[in-house]
């Protein structure tokens, strides 16, 4: 049996915001080693075990920003959503697959939320809260978010009048 995809994807801008965030995270990781190596250096505590410790922390960093990379088609396959007058559902994962639904009645606030990556590539999140916890819905177009945010606040109100 396959596993069920929900209706609505994300603008396949979204993958570039996704490899310069993976950029950024080795970039950050890659100038922390550089960090700690010069550092060791200069207190000469360098040796043979700490150079192959040093050695394999840079390849662990390489090797999970490859695979991350590789990995972003995948990922974008299985990054949806689809909203119902009942609730919303989020689906994510690309290894390991989940489908979060969320009553419609549950939610509290809606935030929109744009960082550089995501306004460069005009782009939006939208954050929904609820007691318990917040989900995302990142990548949409902005015109897409704001009508999505103003659906989701119409079926919130709808909900509410009817308890």
């Amino acid at each position: 049996m396959e596993y069920p995809l929900l209706p609505k994807q994300m603008p396949e801008r979204i993958k570039k915001v996704w490899k310069k965030s993976n950029l950024v995270g080795t970039g950050i990781f890659l100038i922390i080693g550089i960090g700690v190596t010069a550092f060791l250096n200069w207190l000469d505590v360098l040796d043979g075990i700490s150079a192959w410790s040093v050695g394999i922390y840079f390849a662990i960093v390489l090797i999970w920003s490859v695979i991350a990379m590789l990995l972003i088609p995948y990922r974008y396959q299985f990054h949806r959503y689809e909203i119902t007058p009942e609730d919303l559902s989020f689906q994510d994962g690309y290894i390991f697959r989940s489908i979060t639904h969320v009553p419609i009645n549950r939610i509290q606030h809606i935030e929109t939320e744009q960082g550089p990556f995501l306004r460069k590539e005009k782009l939006m999140e939208i954050v929904i809260h609820t007691a318990a916890s917040s989900h995302h819905i990142s990548g949409l177009d902005i015109e897409e978010a704001v009508q999505l945010r103003q659906q989701i606040i119409e079926l919130v109100k709808v909900a509410k009048e009817d308890v």
